[in-house]
């Protein structure tokens, strides 16, 4: 089976649920679709678990790219204060200060080498993996977000992206967030990040079916 989820935000409990909601195993491919780090605490040892897992495929989100931007070569002006502005100290902590140089290379690395869009076909679906927002621009593709009248711009293929919580595409945020369907377009960012609401949930599309998964704040 194939499934997505995206926008984890370094919350690994959740993660690990859904793997055994899903029931998670070998036969199994996992796409996480950008912002694996950040926010919550436990990002960079979920990054850890994507490099060694031959069955998991990552894809850079505007998180990892603002940790690039950071502390890989090119060290933008500006990069870090723009990275703290959007809760990136958790990983800027971890990986200066509890990792050791060799590892903190590895990661950065393996960030540098990660796409920034996928396609894929899935029971005669075709399907475009993204971040943000589809483009033919690179800094759309991670920093741009879909709106409530964005539409598919390929042909015959569903879009699937996260950044953007679903609350601001269906305008509930007083209950728990739900995967959003567009117009060829689907919303998996069901607000894992937010750790200040209690409605966030952690999503999953099983592609095969479109069967979708969630884990919550609660324990069930």
């Amino acid at each position: 089976m194939i499934y997505c989820v995206s926008d984890i935000h370094g919350d690994l409990d959740k993660l690990e649920r859904m793997m055994e909601l899903i029931r998670f195993s070998d036969a199994d491919h996992l796409y996480i679709i950008g912002d694996v780090i950040d926010r919550g605490v436990m990002g960079v040892d979920i990054l850890r678990w994507i490099m060694v897992a031959p069955n998991m495929t990552m894809l850079l989100g505007n998180h990892e790219q603002m940790c690039l931007d950071t502390l890989g070569p090119k060290n933008e002006f500006g990069a870090r204060d723009l990275w703290r502005q959007n809760e990136g100290m958790p990983t800027y902590r971890e990986l200066l200060y509890h990792r050791m140089p060799t590892e903190r290379g590895l990661i950065l690395r393996f960030l540098a080498g990660l796409p920034d869009h996928l396609d894929l076909e899935v029971s005669r679906r075709k399907f475009h993996l993204v971040h943000g927002c589809p483009s033919e621009d690179r800094n759309t593709r991670i920093w741009g977000r879909v709106t409530p009248d964005s539409r598919s711009p390929y042909p015959d293929t569903i879009c699937i992206v996260g950044h953007t919580p679903t609350c601001f595409l269906t305008g509930k945020t007083d209950e728990e967030h739900r995967i959003w369907h567009g117009n060829n377009i689907i919303d998996i960012d069901c607000g894992c990040g937010n750790l200040r609401s209690e409605h966030r949930r952690l999503a999953c599309l099983r592609l095969d079916d479109m069967a979708e998964f969630y884990v919550g704040n609660s324990a069930e």
